[in-house]
């Protein structure tokens, strides 16, 4: 848990890091954002999170499979894309989660071909 409160507030400072810079960029332009665009990325994030708590408890290929999907959504969102340091915590995760989808998917593979029974 506490892990997922830090990368919640990792994601804040990236977010906010990213206003900050447009607002230097263009100080002729005041900083606006849309709720919109701040609660896609919000829900995406919080989705992520419940996502990755909720394998604590089903540790199936097909849910890290999902998590694997629902982080690269989450590194498609323009406020991830914009900050170097949102998309580097994301693809850190990213690569985390493909090893972990990968060595279930192989346990399953190996199990099933002993004839035992799987998730």
């Amino acid at each position: 848990m506490i892990l997922f409160g830090f990368m919640n507030f990792l994601a804040y400072l990236a977010y906010k890091e990213k206003t900050v810079e447009q607002q230097l960029d263009r100080p002729e332009l005041p900083a606006t954002e849309t709720k919109t665009d701040v609660l896609s990325f919000v829900k995406l994030h919080s989705t992520l999170c419940f996502l990755m708590t909720r394998f604590h408890k089903d540790q199936s290929p097909q849910l890290a499979q999902f998590i694997v999907r629902h982080i690269r959504l989450v590194i498609d969102h323009p406020d991830v894309i914009d900050s170097d340091s949102a998309r580097n915590l994301y693809l850190g995760l990213l690569q985390q989660w493909q090893y972990i989808t990968a060595t279930l998917l192989e346990q399953k593979r190996i199990l099933s071909k002993d004839g035992k029974t799987t998730h």
